[in-house]
């Protein structure tokens, strides 16, 4: 299985799928919406009284600024800055004003290049951002650069466990039509390798907690085009449209409603898997 950034066919993908779900991407992505608020009442709140002063933050792919305003409702005297790679990304956060009190700095960035000065920011944060980014290390290590000594870095990210179903679905299928490897399918990190890399890079005092949560959709076809209208893209290759990729949805859809559906004396669904890591270290 091949890293979902390549799966969207590097950079270029992402920024693209991105950059066309911006004007969109408040209404449909609830669940990004539902994490940020996560990140920031569970793990940033408790810093503003143990862990400061807090007064330039930096929000890693800001998308169209979720964490951005909220950071900035939840510390209004800070500085906060805010990169994405979608321009049209920045734009819709852009437009959205500023919170009383706050001075909010917008750049199109790749967040795996930071375009910022060494240890300029008392904290770095980013929601579920870096299981996009295909070099981890260096993305950990721009931010790690980036920060003041003492600085943290507080992050949301895909676990393993994401969208197992839809996985164990395109194993059956494409085992079914002998097209095992074809077409690529996504995969996300583990904890450890999570874990291993910060350490790596230099980061101390590492926390990493893990939920799981279920969503549901009326079928299949909902949940992929959801993930794709949020700009995750659907997980099987955009280009192949073969007879054999339809036979291969059909089956894969087939499979799920039967393993992995709920029938309701109200409504028939399915439900997905979401792991979610919620991390914080330190820059000593």
């Amino acid at each position: 299985m091949k890293p979902i950034s390549e799966v969207l066919n590097n950079k270029d993908g992402i920024k693209f799928a991105f950059s066309r779900a911006a004007n969109n991407y408040d209404a449909l992505a609830l669940f990004q919406k539902e994490m940020a608020e996560e990140l920031l009442n569970s793990f940033v709140l408790p810093l503003t009284t143990h862990h400061s002063p807090l007064t330039t933050i930096l929000d890693i792919g800001c998308g169209t600024g979720f964490l951005t305003h909220g950071l900035a409702r939840l510390l209004p005297q800070a500085n906060i800055f805010g990169c994405d790679i979608a321009h049209e990304m920045i734009d819709v956060t852009r437009s959205k004003g500023q919170a009383s009190g706050n001075k909010i700095y917008l750049l199109t960035a790749d967040g795996g290049v930071l375009p910022y000065k060494d240890k300029a920011f008392d904290m770095a944060a980013s929601n579920l951002v870096y299981q996009w980014i295909r070099d981890i290390k260096t993305a950990f290590s721009e931010a790690r650069r980036v920060l003041k000594p003492g600085g943290i870095f507080v992050f949301s990210t895909l676990g393993l466990e994401t969208l197992k179903e839809l996985r164990h679905c395109y194993a059956e299928a494409s085992a079914k039509f002998n097209k095992d490897g074809l077409p690529p399918f996504m995969v996300f990190s583990e904890k450890q390798i999570i874990q291993s890399v910060l350490e790596r890079v230099g980061f101390k005092n590492i926390s990493i907690e893990t939920t799981r949560m279920i969503k549901t959709y009326p079928d299949m076809w909902t949940l992929l085009k959801t993930m794709k209208s949020i700009g995750a893209g659907n997980p099987l290759k955009e280009g192949d449209k073969s007879l054999t990729r339809g036979s291969l949805l059909k089956k894969m859809a087939e499979t799920y409603e039967q393993k992995f559906g709920v029938k309701t004396p109200h409504r028939n669904c399915i439900y997905a898997t979401y792991e979610v890591m919620f991390v914080r270290a330190l820059k000593l």
